[in-house]
């Protein structure tokens, strides 16, 4: 009987050990050299553009991820859109900046509980440099929390969390500390790949690093060619797990007023991103190159393996 116990003990153990080194593709049911994408859109709640824009590409386009700035004027139709299909992966976009000219927010936590997140008139800073020379971490803590328990108490069931303009990626590896405990206490992943995990943080605050590459375009591709860029980087993606991050808009009135003086990433960016992503040319890529797409909610499910 000890016998058999050892035997099976032993084959358990090497079961195990198989397991663990299965890479991501593997674990997912892919083959090893897979090529697996996640196209992910920013900044739902923005405004209703940039809400429609994304649930448009989401049904009709290759989009199949997006993230929430709980802050924002327009977090309530998200949030009766994520009810609705609970299936489709959303996420929580960490905001503490408030960059466009004209649209501001400011924070979900009381002010009282934030103020050293906050400019004179009560919004957040417009970039992460006024950010990280001002703010208290405990009180980033506050709100980034309030954010996300606030996005529940709506009803979305976030899949992940990422950072608006990466302020939680500072070289004050508390930030970075942060934002991977509060992944690990609500149970899902943390946009991370290894260049971010190199900016630090305690061995105790470590996830596992999912993500091979994040891809973005640049100023540089907007002011030359948006649609060669993302043809050009997904004909010649390696095999692993990657994040293409977009912005999907319409070039409309509301759009253009989102983003009076800013040149990027603004209302015309976001609709190249949007005519890209939901084009017959971006599906054809996808479908040569073997690329296939998958979601933070798969990957979430990993974790809890």
């Amino acid at each position: 009987m000890k016998q058999i116990f050892i035997i099976s003990f032993s084959l358990l153990f090497m079961a195990v050990q198989i397991q663990a080194q299965k890479n991501v593709q593997e674990r997912l049911g892919y083959p090893s050299d897979a090529k697996l994408l996640i196209v992910h859109a920013d900044d739902l709640g923005v405004i209703h553009t940039a809400n429609q824009a994304t649930f448009k590409a989401f049904n009709e386009g290759s989009v199949n991820s997006a993230s929430i700035m709980v802050p924002t004027p327009w977090l309530s139709e998200v949030a009766e859109y994520a009810k609705a299909n609970p299936d489709h992966d959303m996420g929580i976009h960490l905001t503490l900046t408030s960059e466009w000219n004209y649209l501001r927010w400011g924070p979900v936590a009381s002010k009282s509980e934030v103020s050293s997140l906050l400019d004179d008139n009560g919004y957040f800073y417009p970039d992460c440099a006024q950010l990280w020379e001002n703010a208290k971490i405990e009180e980033v803590e506050i709100e980034l929390r309030a954010q996300i328990d606030k996005a529940i108490a709506m009803g979305i069931q976030p899949t992940h969390l990422d950072s608006h303009m990466g302020c939680l990626f500072s070289t004050d590896p508390r930030y970075y500390e942060l934002y991977v405990n509060l992944a690990k206490e609500y149970g899902i992943p943390a946009m991370i790949n290894h260049q971010i995990e190199e900016l630090g943080g305690k061995e105790g605050t470590k996830q596992p690093v999912l993500v091979n590459r994040i891809f973005g375009a640049g100023p540089a591709d907007f002011d030359t060619d948006m649609a060669a860029y993302y043809a050009n980087t997904l004909r010649n993606m390696e095999p692993g797990v990657h994040v293409m991050i977009i912005h999907c808009g319409f070039d409309n009135l509301e759009s253009q007023g989102m983003s009076v003086e800013h040149p990027y990433w603004g209302a015309r960016w976001r609709q190249q991103d949007y005519n890209f992503f939901t084009s017959e040319a971006c599906a054809q890529i996808l479908e040569e190159e073997n690329i296939y797409l998958v979601t933070w909610k798969e990957i979430g499910a990993l974790l809890k393996k």
